[in-house]
């Protein structure tokens, strides 16, 4: 599936206009925890939730992979779970994920289908979310930084709290990885 046409400079500009409703520049880190308490969105780890709960166990433990994250839809509100059983730039992934589908509006479906199985609500709708999130956590503006000033990825996943395919994959997205190899030069 490919994104509308414009779509990706819309999720940059929301990045930066939701650090901007923050007092933050639009190069800062941004926490997705802050931005959830900012859009009135608690989030909740999985190993919160009731610790006799055998499934829910299993999703800590022997079905890690499973279940990312999820938002569950109360009339207007919504809350988004994390499955805390992940590394922090997974779950920070997972959360702005969950995020952005808030923040394009996204309906609200099934969590499962008729047979039990997971309920996608559409690959575009999939695609756009994990776009917008990318976003959020490193801006195109973050990216160009990051770069210019030559930082390690080490030091860049741990100012953005970040995972390393994240970092990688939003250096790329956003050209500043050709830029630190042009400038480099």
């Amino acid at each position: 599936m490919s994104l509308r046409h414009g779509f990706k400079a819309e999720a940059n500009r929301l990045a930066v206009q939701m650090r901007r409703e923050l007092g933050l520049h639009p190069a800062s880190p941004l926490a997705p925890a802050r931005l959830a308490e900012h859009l009135a969105i608690p989030v909740k780890t999985f190993s919160s939730a009731i610790a006799d709960d055998a499934r829910i166990e299993r999703l800590l433990t022997t079905e890690q992979e499973a279940v990312s994250a999820l938002t569950v839809h109360a009339g207007t509100r919504r809350q988004i779970w994390v499955n805390d059983s992940h590394d922090p730039g997974r779950q920070n992934s997972s959360a702005d994920h969950e995020i952005a589908h808030a923040l394009l509006m996204h309906p609200p479906g099934p969590a499962l289908d008729v047979r039990g199985c997971r309920h996608w609500d559409g690959e575009i709708e999939e695609e756009e979310a994990d776009w917008l999130a990318g976003n959020l956590l490193i801006t195109n503006e973050a990216a160009w930084s990051i770069a210019r000033r030559g930082l390690s990825p080490e030091a860049a996943m741990l100012q953005y709290g970040v995972s390393r395919k994240m970092l990688t994959w939003r250096m790329n997205k956003s050209g500043a990885s050709g830029r630190r190899v042009r400038s480099a030069s």
